[in-house]
């Protein structure tokens, strides 16, 4: 039996807010395999983004485990995390997090150049792989909302990582651009058999997971089964 690519086990995360302990994650345990599509939803304040940064290593669990392709998180140096960050997770924000003194292009580029190693062609071919490739010269604020987002899932992808997590993107569109952002990130996740954690606060869009847990004051509970083949690839189709 294959190691799944994420591991949660028995994770607890509290912080300090003036003098009271808020309980952000309550003995929370979560396999993830290579190639899966999880999509985790919940209210705002409910433990997700929580979650999520700790399977990116940008927090540190108060108990329990994070192991991601069989690295324990909670072990890495902060220059380690880096790297792990740099090589293995892409990254997609609500607030898209583009840098907007570059272009399309460069933004798309910034992740490759972490790591000193630049390639032009793939990045043009990232964008052309979400509909932007006669955009790659414009900067984020010639861009309306879900192409930003769009070049955000190309920079997320920019060095294949085999995890994309994905913090509610499409918060801030309206609904064309987010049915055709997540449809986007979906297929292209799928084709290159790479893992999917997608945290939204609704519940739509479920039919696009493998399988769906919701998350409420801290606790992690089962909310879908696991879907079919089929059903996937009659989503990635409709949506794109």
């Amino acid at each position: 039996m294959s190691q799944p690519l994420v591991l949660v086990r028995s994770v607890s995360k509290t912080y300090r807010r003036e003098r009271a302990v808020v309980g952000a994650l309550r003995d929370v345990s979560l396999e993830i395999g290579h190639g899966e599509l999880v999509r985790l939803s919940g209210p705002s304040g409910s433990g997700k983004t929580t979650l999520l940064n700790l399977i990116a290593a940008l927090d540190r669990p108060d108990q329990g485990q994070v192991v991601v392709a069989g690295s324990d998180l909670a072990r890495l140096s902060a220059g380690r995390a880096s790297k792990y960050r740099a090589e293995q997770v892409g990254m997609v924000f609500q607030a898209y997090n583009l840098i907007p003194q570059l272009t399309a292009l460069e933004n798309v580029l910034l992740p490759m150049v972490a790591l000193g190693r630049a390639n032009q062609s793939r990045a043009r071919g990232l964008l052309d792989l979400v509909g932007l490739a006669d955009r790659s010269d414009h900067s984020p604020a010639q861009l309306s909302g879900g192409e930003q987002q769009r070049v955000a899932i190309a920079r997320a992808l920019a060095n294949d990582p085999a995890l994309v997590l994905a913090d509610e993107p499409t918060g801030n569109l309206d609904d064309e651009s987010a049915k055709r952002v997540m449809g986007l990130l979906t297929s292209a996740v799928r084709e290159r058999g790479r893992t999917l954690l997608l945290v939204t606060h609704e519940r739509d869009g479920t039919r696009a997971a493998d399988r769906c847990f919701e998350m409420r004051g801290g606790v992690l509970t089962s909310a879908g089964a696991k879907k079919t083949s089929d059903d996937l690839s009659t989503l990635s189709a409709d949506q794109l």
